[in-house]
């Protein structure tokens, strides 16, 4: 079943089952984390046992659910203020220091400027895996409006969003986060 639905912006969007959208592939009303192709898989305890199966023990999987909550967090602040500033946009950005460890595909959208209305934000959306060096920042609507249309440069594609990042598996990611906390890993 398809309806139209009018979120708090007044823009109306064709989508399935009902489900009124603000701002490009957004939903309106609801839990944000759903709209999210990876982050509404990730429950804690599928978390936790991705960090086991790396060979964390009790401690690092607790400082890692630390970095996984706080990280998580961040992403979905950013599609809060997207969803509730109509007009705005998304700056995909991979940072400096992390751009040596980060994935091909990554670094490619690094830059990368998306309208929030963009037809299939979700599939653009960042973290594209845990561990993953891409994140998006909000864009005004000012800067969006005389910035013009945004679209991904020609024949650029998101990368799939998978579990655990091909250049950053979860045994690095740990380390990583001990030795920032001064552990051994």
């Amino acid at each position: 079943m398809t309806t139209t639905g009018q979120g708090a912006s007044g823009q109306g969007a064709e989508v399935p089952n009902g489900t009124s959208q603000a701002s490009g592939g957004l939903p309106a009303t609801g839990r944000l984390v759903d709209s999210h192709p990876l982050l509404a898989r990730l429950t804690g305890q599928v978390v936790w046992n991705l960090a086991e199966e790396a060979g964390a023990d009790d401690d690092e999987c607790g400082l890692f659910m630390d970095h996984y909550a706080a990280w998580r967090g961040a992403a979905l602040a950013v599609l809060e203020r997207l969803r509730d500033a109509p007009g705005g946009g998304l700056r995909l950005v991979v940072d400096d220091g992390d751009r040596a460890g980060a994935c091909p595909e990554c670094v490619a959208l690094h830059g990368v400027v998306l309208a929030g209305t963009h037809p299939d934000l979700a599939a653009w959306l960042p973290p594209f895996s845990i561990g993953c060096h891409c994140r998006a920042e909000y864009v005004e609507a000012a800067e969006m409006a005389v910035a013009g249309p945004h679209l991904p440069p020609a024949g650029l594609r998101p990368p799939a969003h998978r579990l655990c990042c091909p250049r950053r598996p979860l045994s690095l990611l740990l380390a990583q986060l001990a030795q920032s906390q001064g552990h051994e890993g």
